[in-house]
Formats: structure tokens, C-alpha cells, sequence
């Protein structure tokens, strides 16, 4: 671990007989927010060195494994501190939290724009605040893994660098989030079974359960109320009802009226342990547009955007992504899906992708009466009419955003091996 003189002014603590997992160098001027801090971060074995001066911060930094920013002293401001830990060569890409001082969305965002990796925001709970540091820390050593990361487009399931939390959102409801994210489920499952988690986060009016035929005892808001299975992936995955397919799933709170009791950090803690329990994580997003979409947003790898041939809509949708996408919100590809709602075709391809400006990925044919049916009867469409035009462009999709399924190739009947297909690239960035 690498180490650093400090100035006379820090104090360096650490909890004795545990190892230190991270050295934290925290910058505050509030004595009693250092030490409430520091007891929080002690007790996992991190250790913490406090300073009051942003100059010593910048002078240190670079010895740290993790920097934490929350009150500091006029002239300085801390999105101004974390502008310079962002423009020193050596400090560039330190991992850096923030600490809001206030519960204000615009104040998060300008500390993300300013380069913080991630925001917490007063009053939190020492378990919040052990789960920031701790998907902070997860993000930092797989961004600087010497282990070149597989195209998404070729990587297969088990890939250990495959990419592994897919979000369904739009901001316009009834286009097909929940239709696309319970398909690409129970495709992912068949591949991997037991190691695909579907999340209802429609917190309102979330229809994964319904869709997948479920009627689960527990789900998401039991989930948030257990502080240990927030802690703990073995708890965490008793919260889990299992589809026949293999796939797992946490329902979304059973009336609209219980959303308000999953915040922006229980979704944060929830994500951050669906990744250490699950290879591959599924979000049903729904059309939500608050703190809890950004704490989605922020543990995406893609985000499947389902589109239909709607000028108006595809404008909404183009302006709300490059807002978040701006703001650094969205830190993942994007892959847009048209979903063929009309019997006519009413817009060109081209006009979509200007509406949108970006390419289409991938695509749904019209066919209501098999969606309909998936709906009404629990039975997605891959499971229940596997040989419809429907099925086939959803294992498309899911080639795209999860990697081509590995099928043992068999021999053909001349004893020659068969010729290869050729591959079906899916993902497109933004324009």
C-alpha cells in the first residue's frame, strides 16, 4: 500500500487488529463529521486519515486508495477541490466520494459533472456509507484491470469480462420495458441458470411478477427493510422467487403507494449486492425519472431503450438521454430498440435515427396478439410461441447485449464441420 508524508495538521486513525482494506484520506473541517466518519469506516478495517486544509489534501492524495471530500474551508468549495484532484496528472483518476451537505438533486449532479465517482448525501447510515465506499472501490479496480475487457457484442455469459447489469428504462411508458426485460430474462437464464437476476423497479406499478406468471410472498420492499440481507449475498438471495426458467427475481413493492419507501440508497445498496450475488443482473427501470433512476443508472453497463416510431416521443427521449448522458448519469452504452407498435410503417428508419440521433440496435416486429397473450397468460413470448418472429428478434437482442450463447457446434452430415455464421453485432453508441 502506498504511503505519504502528511502535514502536521492530519490525524490518521484505524481500528486495531484489523487489517486495512482501503486508505482513505478524508478532507473535512467539521471535527464532529470526521470523527462519526471515521468510526463508520474503521470498523471494516479501512484506514482513515483526516485533513482540514484542501492543500494538504492535494499535497497527499495521490497515496491514497480512496479520497472522501465533505466540508471544506472558504475559498474553496468542494466541487472546486474535486476539479483539481481531476486535473493533477496524479490524482486524475484517484476513486473520489463526495459528501452533499444537503438533499438536493442539482447539488449531486454538479458534483458528479465536477468528476466525483460518487455522491452521498447527509444524514446517511454507516451501512450506506460502507456500501459507497465499497461499489466505489469495485468500480475503480475493474476500471484499472489489467485484463482487457470482451466487446460486449462477443462476450458470452459465463465470460468472467462479460458485462453483467442491463437496465430496460424509457421515459415513456406502455412501449415494452417490461416485455424486453422478462425475455432477455429467461434467455439469460437458460444460458446460466441460477445466475440471472430480474429486478422489478417500476416501483409504482412494476408487472415483472404478473408478466413471468409469479406470485411471490416477499420481494423488493421486505428486501430494503432487512439490514443484514443488504449486507449479505447469501440473506440477500432468500429474497428471490424463482421463475421455472431458472431465472431469479425481486418483485417490485406490491402498490404504488409503497414506492416511496425505497429511496435513492436502498436501490444503491440492492445493486450493489445483486452484483456480488449474481453474474448477470436485469433491471425492469419502468419510466422513472428521480434519484432512484440515477443510482440505476450509475451500476448500468447498458440501458436498453425501447423507442416507437413516434416523433414526439423519440424527441422526449433524445433530449432526456443527452441530459443524463451530460451529466454523466448514464456511464454505459446504450441500445436503442424499436418497438413496431403500428401496423403501417409511419416513419423511415432514417427519420427515427435522426429523431433519436443515434442508430437503431435492434428491433420488434408488430405482432400484438403475441404480446398480448405473453401478458395476459405469464408466458413470454420466447417461452410461449419460441418460433415466432417475435422470439427470434428477442435472442437477437439478447446476442447483442449479452454475448452470442455458446452452443456446441455439431457436425455436419458429410463429417465436415458446419461453416460458421456470421456474427450479428447489436450494440451501437450514441451519436
Amino acid at each position: 500500500m502506498a504511503t505519504c508524508i502528511l502535514s502536521p495538521t492530519a490525524t490518521h486513525t484505524q481500528t486495531p487488529g484489523y487489517p486495512v482494506q482501503l486508505s482513505i484520506l478524508l478532507l473535512t473541517i467539521d471535527r464532529t463529521a470526521a470523527d462519526s466518519l471515521t468510526a463508520a469506516l474503521s470498523r471494516p478495517g479501512h484506514g482513515v486519515t483526516t485533513v482540514a486544509d484542501p492543500v494538504d489534501l492535494f499535497a497527499a492524495a495521490s497515496g491514497y486508495s480512496l479520497v472522501i471530500v465533505d466540508r471544506v474551508k472558504d475559498p474553496y468549495t468542494v466541487k472546486a477541490v474535486i476539479e483539481e484532484l481531476r486535473r493533477d496528472d496524479a490524482t486524475s483518476r484517484l476513486p473520489v466520494l463526495a459528501i452533499a451537505q444537503a438533499d438536493d438533486i442539482e447539488e449531486r449532479i454538479a458534483l458528479l459533472e465536477a468528476g466525483a465517482d460518487e455522491v452521498i448525501t447527509k444524514p446517511f447510515d454507516p451501512v450506506e456509507l460502507e456500501a459507497r465506499v465499497e461499489a466505489v472501490s469495485l468500480r475503480f479496480e475493474r476500471s484499472t484491470s489489467a485484463v482487457p475487457v470482451v466487446p460486449l457484442a462477443t462476450a458470452s455469459i459465463g465470460d468472467p469480462n462479460a458485462r453483467r447489469v442491463v437496465t430496460v428504462f424509457s421515459p415513456k411508458g406502455g412501449v415494452g420495458t417490461t416485455t424486453i426485460a422478462t425475455n432477455l430474462g429467461v434467455l439469460s437464464a437458460e444460458r446460466r441458470t441460477k445466475s440471472t437476476l430480474l429486478i422489478d423497479l417500476d416501483l409504482s406499478f412494476g408487472q415483472v411478477a404478473s408478466h413471468l406468471n409469479l406470485q411471490p410472498k416477499q420481494g423488493l420492499l421486505e428486501l430494503v427493510r432487512d439490514e443484514s440481507a443488504l449486507r449479505e449475498a447469501e440473506l440477500f438471495r432468500t429474497y428471490a422467487v424463482v421463475h421455472p426458467s431458472g431465472l431469479q427475481v425481486i418483485a417490485a413493492p406490491p402498490a404504488p403507494g409503497f414506492a416511496s419507501l425505497v429511496t435513492p440508497e436502498h436501490v444503491e445498496l440492492v445493486l450493489a449486492r445483486a452484483v456480488e450475488a449474481y453474474e448477470v443482473i436485469i433491471i425492469d427501470a419502468g419510466a422513472t425519472r428521480d434519484e432512484r433512476m440515477l443510482a440505476i443508472f450509475a451500476r448500468s453497463d447498458t440501458v436498453v431503450v425501447p423507442v416507437v416510431p413516434e416523433i414526439p416521443a423519440l424527441n422526449a427521449v433524445h433530449l432526456l438521454l443527452d441530459q443524463l448522458s451530460e451529466t454523466g448519469a448514464i456511464g454505459g452504452q446504450t441500445l436503442f430498440v424499436l418497438n413496431d407498435m403500428f401496423a403501417k410503417d409511419l416513419l423511415r428508419r432514417s427519420d427515427i435515427e435522426t429523431a433519436l440521433g443515434a442508430s437503431i440496435g435492434s428491433d420488434l416486429p408488430y405482432d400484438p396478439l403475441a404480446y398480448l397473450r405473453a401478458a395476459n397468460e405469464g408466458i413470454p413470448v420466447v417461452t410461449g410461441s419460441p418460433k415466432s418472429s417475435a422470439a427470434a428478434k428477442f435472442r437477437e437482442l439478447a446476442d447483442a447485449v449479452l454475448g452470442k450463447a455458446v452452443v456446441p457446434a455439431a457436425a455436419s452430415t458429410n463429417g465436415t464441420d458446419p461453416a460458421p455464421k456470421k456474427e450479428r453485432r447489436g450494440l451501437f453508441g450514441r451519436r
